[in-house]
């Protein structure tokens, strides 16, 4: 509950995603009156992808009661990096077994582990948010329809745009990474071989200007049994004229993102052409049978602070950083569970908020370092695998990525 020397607090939460679902349900335990607002007119669809995180997270989330201690994932050990070769040309040449402990789970899954566990009532669908503002020791929440409703704190959940971040800092910009990272799924009974390759851990392709990552999750029923688990994967491309890739089939530009079933065909057909030169055989036949396929800017974001007055930043609302680090869920996740622990923690109001939104800065911003290292080694300056053995690759790897999983370990552990 809150700290005794703090009073009942109302609270919005912007945005019904993964972090918003997390902030609803921990401040809600937390002992405070929370309103979810969704600007979608029915709630979020299951998007069918594949997610990675840290097992220990899994476990810690499990702990919490955020999700079901039987929620379906796959484990892996192992990022497989694996460059095509002349001599090998179909499964590629397995250069490093790179160790990981990730678990590998469906969006939908950890989404509908989440939604349930909003207590009714709070979840607001068809709810847009248009304004925001502090006013004295509150904050204010206008509605597309006009409403403007007080609430002591607010937490912006709303995504990489947030009217939240650009609210409190307006000169903040995303910066464009100058790649994309298209991506696909395809049910293992579309297969056109046999799943040998994606047996085990993740495959991790290498190849000029990118790398992509192929493995197995859940179904979006929750199937593991084989025959019935769906391939996720996805390749960094270079797209130095990002607005000539983001026009839909309908001729009109998107911001960020093209959305699945949007892609026109001609360009879903020449990235296919692009897979097939880049990826081994196996590869690149898992993507020409994919279909629907979608692809996501990649952009970069650091941000001063987590709260000014009584709006705050969780999730890619606050800093965001590159797909390559698999931070986004967690670290949604784990701001909603830092800003608990914070009130919970015995300290007047505005102490907690200032100490939660430091520690929370630091890691946002070190996870977006982290992801621009990774970008740098796997995409701007990937080498060549073909001519490396497992010393090598170590030392090339740990000599670019200097951050390593410590940010991670002091992002998961947010108690």
């Amino acid at each position: 509950m809150l700290a005794k020397n703090l009073p009942p607090l109302r609270v919005a939460v912007i945005g019904g995603s993964i972090t918003g679902c997390t902030a609803a349900i921990e401040l809600t335990r937390a002992g405070c009156e929370v309103v979810l607002f969704e600007r979608s007119g029915e709630e979020l669809k299951d998007r069918g992808a594949g997610i990675g995180v840290p097992s220990s997270g899994i476990e810690a989330y499990i702990t919490r009661g955020l999700i079901a201690p039987d929620v379906p994932f796959f484990n892996a050990d192992s990022f497989k990096r694996i460059w095509r070769t002349e001599a090998q040309p179909v499964s590629g040449y397995l250069a490093w077994a790179q160790p990981t402990n990730m678990a590998l789970l469906n969006w939908g899954a950890l989404y509908r582990n989440l939604r349930e566990r909003v207590p009714a009532g709070v979840y607001r669908t068809d709810q847009q948010v248009v304004a925001l503002r502090n006013v004295d020791d509150h904050a204010e929440v206008t509605l597309a329809n006009g409403a403007v409703q007080t609430f002591d704190l607010v937490v912006c959940a709303d995504g990489y745009a947030s009217l939240g971040r650009r609210t409190l800092f307006p000169a903040v910009e995303a910066t464009y990474a100058g790649y994309v990272l298209w991506r696909g799924s395809l049910p293992e009974s579309a297969l056109p071989a046999a799943p040998g390759p994606l047996e085990s851990g993740i495959s991790a392709l290498g190849y000029p200007g990118g790398h992509g990552i192929f493995y197995f999750v859940p179904g979006v029923d929750g199937a593991t049994a084989a025959g019935q688990r769906l391939v996720n994967w996805g390749m960094y491309l270079p797209a130095p004229d990002l607005a000539e890739l983001m026009v839909d089939r309908a001729g009109r530009l998107h911001v960020g993102s093209l959305p699945p079933g949007a892609m026109p065909m001609a360009t879903e057909a020449r990235l296919k052409a692009e897979a097939r030169a880049r990826l081994p055989g196996y590869y690149a036949d898992v993507v020409q049978a994919s279909h629907d396929t979608y692809v996501y800017a990649i952009y970069d974001c650091e941000v001063p602070a987590y709260r000014v007055g009584r709006l705050c930043l969780a999730g890619d609302a606050g800093a965001f950083a590159r797909p390559h680090s698999g931070a986004g869920a967690i670290k949604g996740m784990n701001d909603a569970i830092a800003l608990r622990t914070a009130l919970t923690g015995g300290e007047d109001l505005e102490t907690a908020l200032t100490a939660w939104s430091l520690s929370q800065t630091a890691i946002g911003n070190r996870l977006v370092q982290f992801g621009n290292q990774l970008g740098q080694a796997l995409v701007r300056d990937i080498p060549d695998w073909s001519g490396m053995n497992v010393q090598q690759m170590a030392q090339w790897f740990n000599a670019l990525v200097t951050i390593n999983t410590e940010v991670f370990d002091r992002s998961q552990h947010a108690r």
